[in-house]
């Protein structure tokens, strides 16, 4: 009840078109009610009234008939504005929850990014929210139809006839039995059926992504049969719920047929000793059939409540995540200089380790520096200090001699660019890339941009330049072409520090020049960051930080920590003894 409550606090903005809603429901119920009571009469007082003359009896059925056209009709009018309001509300209400859940997801932490496989977050924002378009469009308007028709047909029944109502009384202990029961059993199988949705979203997002390795390493059979464990595990949580509505369907159906029976016997009794009319009796049938239509709809209506509530469970599991802290909203937003320190640093990820133990740096403009280190030595966990990515746990890191924690972070990335090792690009075109489909950016600005990384002679030579269409994360767009468009979207957004996290390590040579030469150009008035595996691209840095198990071990030029001989020597000796 309480997710569901939550969830109602989504229809407030829509209250208005809620309430007419519900007069349109209570409308409909209304005319419901009326057909088997136009047709009691019918048969009442003109088919089986012999007392009145021929003409009457037939002019009598023509006018009941008419009433019962005009019913219809009605009936007619007001379920198609009722479906029209309900479509509508639920429309817009899940709009308004994938809007927020999306924004939401825009500022979690990367912490939460590295523990959540991407896939699951896809079912949270898309599948889960359809979920619950289908709570509003098909549960709460009919939930007061059908307590409203069930009232109304109780009432209309006990006009009738009080003593055939009594005799088919067993059935509704039965019913609200059956009915909790299939709640309970329902909620859980809807559980797992949500569940399993999300590894097999979860599975098909990393493994498709991870396509070229599986093809290159002949994996499809473990493909395969890992695909298929994830897919029966859905499998059988779809079964399994299936059993439950299996069961409840025939039971309302059955306690229909049984409580049909006990009319029929009992009916047929009180026609014969004339205390019941035949109208009478055919009216009884059909407001129990009305009486039977909105349980055995309440079992699909259930259905839907209990895959809402496992949905809404989850997605705001998803919007209860802690957001990722800005630092001070009211803080300093400008990097004057871009000179970046760590004071005796501490970080990690987890509990179990330290990543980095008591780092002291310093870049500053002007100088080319690079940090370099074996694989996993804490290099690119440096980097993603920086911009606020992370937070340390010990120890202070300075920009212009402020504390990160003082700046507003979001204002801060602004100016901090990092050109990944894989840079991603966006469906659309290079442009749209490059500026980031900020379109209020010129043309000409970012050709400007393009041509100071050295990069735009190979976008001229492609057959639609700056148009030519990029298809999911830059396939058909080399890994140097992708890194060049990364540091020119840098350069057009006027960073005050750039940081290349292993931004040339598997480029050919001839990118890698232009790389080193824009990297160059940039560093005399900037702040650049080089962090490096292969030595090779960093014998010409100002300063070298050597990083080893979380720690500074050395620092100095190319030649000052080959005369020391100690980790970057060993290094250098291992990557050129070849």
């Amino acid at each position: 009840m309480k997710l569901l409550k939550r969830l109602l606090k989504y229809a407030k903005p829509y209250t208005l078109l809620f309430v007419l809603a519900i007069l349109v429901v209570i409308s409909l119920t209304f005319v419901t009610l009326l057909p088997p009571q136009i047709v009691r009469n019918t048969v009442n007082n003109y088919i089986t009234n012999d007392s009145l003359p021929l003409n009457e009896r037939f002019s009598g059925i023509f006018k009941m008939s008419l009433y019962f056209l005009l019913t219809t009709s009605m009936i007619f009018v007001f379920e198609y504005i009722s479906i029209y309001i309900t479509t509508y509300l639920g429309g817009k209400i899940v709009y308004d929850i994938r809007k927020e859940l999306f924004d939401h997801v825009l500022k979690l932490p990367m912490s939460f990014f590295d523990k959540h496989p991407s896939g699951q977050i896809t079912t949270r924002i898309a599948n889960d929210t359809q979920n619950i378009m289908e709570f509003f469009t098909s549960v709460i308007t009919s939930i007061f139809n059908d307590v409203f028709l069930l009232t109304g047909v109780i009432i209309m029944m006990l006009r009738v006839s009080p003593r055939l109502f009594a005799n088919i009384s067993f059935v509704f202990p039965v019913l609200i039995v059956s009915m909790i029961l299939f709640r309970y059993f329902d909620l859980k199988a809807y559980r797992a059926v949500r569940t399993n949705i999300s590894k097999v979203n979860a599975y098909l997002a990393e493994h498709i992504a991870g396509m070229p390795v599986v093809k290159l390493f002949n994996a499809e059979d473990f493909e395969r049969k890992n695909f298929d464990k994830v897919n029966k595990e859905l499998y059988k949580s779809r079964i399994q719920q299936m059993y439950v509505f299996a069961i409840f369907r025939p039971t309302v159906s059955t306690l229909y047929r049984l409580a049909i029976a006990a009319i029929i016997w009992m009916g047929a009794k009180y026609i014969v000793s004339k205390t019941l009319n035949f109208g009478d009796l055919y009216a009884f049938v059909a407001y129990l059939e009305l009486f039977m239509r909105p349980l055995e709809d309440l079992s699909e209506k259930y259905d839907i409540i209990q895959n809402t509530v496992a949905s809404a469970e989850k997605i705001f599991t998803l919007m209860d995540e802690t957001e990722e802290h800005f630092g001070d909203e009211n803080g300093k937003v400008e990097i004057e200089k871009g000179v970046v320190e760590f004071k005796n640093v501490w970080f990690r990820y987890n509990e179990d380790r330290w990543i980095l133990k008591n780092i002291n740096l310093r870049f500053e403009p002007g100088q080319l520096i690079a940090v370099v280190g074996e694989t996993g030595a804490g290099k690119t966990s440096l980097m993603n200090l920086v911009n606020g990515m992370y937070r340390i746990e010990k120890g202070k890191i300075l920009i212009d001699g402020t504390e990160l924690e003082k700046y507003n972070i979001h204002e801060l990335r602004k100016q901090i660019s990092t050109v990944p090792q894989d840079v991603v690009l966006f469906s659309g075109t290079l442009l749209d890339n490059v500026r980031l489909f900020h379109e209020e950016i010129s043309e000409e600005q970012v050709i400007d941009a393009l041509k100071k990384v050295y990069v735009w002679d190979l976008i001229e030579r492609l057959p639609n330049g700056l148009y030519t269409e990029v298809i999911e994360r830059g396939k058909g767009i080399s890994a140097g072409e992708r890194q060049l468009i990364a540091l020119a979207r840098s350069v057009l957004f006027d960073a005050k520090i750039f940081i290349l996290d292993e931004a040339t390590s598997n480029i050919d040579v001839q990118t890698e020049e232009r790389i080193q030469k824009a990297v160059r150009k940039l560093s005399e008035d900037k702040t650049v960051i080089m962090i490096a595996h292969r030595l090779a691209t960093v014998v010409n840095a100002d300063k070298i930080y050597v990083v080893h198990k979380g720690e500074v071990v050395e620092e100095g030029s190319h030649k000052e920590l080959l005369s020391k001989k100690g980790i970057y020597y060993k290094l250098y000796e291992v990557q050129f003894s070849k």
